[in-house]
């Protein structure tokens, strides 16, 4: 079972290796601190420092895991018997084709407002001259 470790509510395999914001790469280090927080190393550098202090001094930890094996990559291609024969004849989809396969349910346009979804307007109701007499104090 791996290691793990719960800091902040997010939980860190302890097994895998992890970056920084700027690209730095943190590794456990197999040992804990007294108030049993895991150390971490990275390359270069001999002092050891605590998960929590890495992650409020460096940023958030992105995790790096590794890289699927070749048999894990042909696994994956395999799924698709005819994927080695397409890529082979250097299929390529036409536009029209793609449409169609892509083609979704349109969404129905949202309705459109009318002159009797808005108040009426002011000019509307008194006519011009006594929306002007309304602003300058009924005279």
């Amino acid at each position: 079972m791996n290691e793990t470790y719960t800091f902040e509510d997010v939980v860190f395999d302890l097994s895998i290796a992890y970056a920084d914001t700027i690209g730095v790469e943190w590794e456990w280090a197999g040992a804990w601190t007294a108030a049993g927080e895991p150390l971490m190393r990275t390359h270069g550098v001999t002092m050891l420092v605590s998960l929590p202090d890495v992650y409020k001094q460096h940023g958030p930890l992105i995790p790096i895991y590794p890289r699927p094996s070749a048999a894990q990559c042909k696994a994956a291609i395999d799924v698709d018997p005819n994927y080695a024969a397409t890529v082979a004849a250097g299929y390529v989809e036409a536009p029209a084709a793609f449409g169609e396969r892509i083609a979704i349910t349109p969404v129905p346009a949202a309705p459109q407002l009318t002159a009797h979804h808005l108040p009426p307007s002011p000019l509307e109701q008194t006519g011009f001259r006594g929306f002007l007499k309304s602003l300058r104090g009924g005279q």
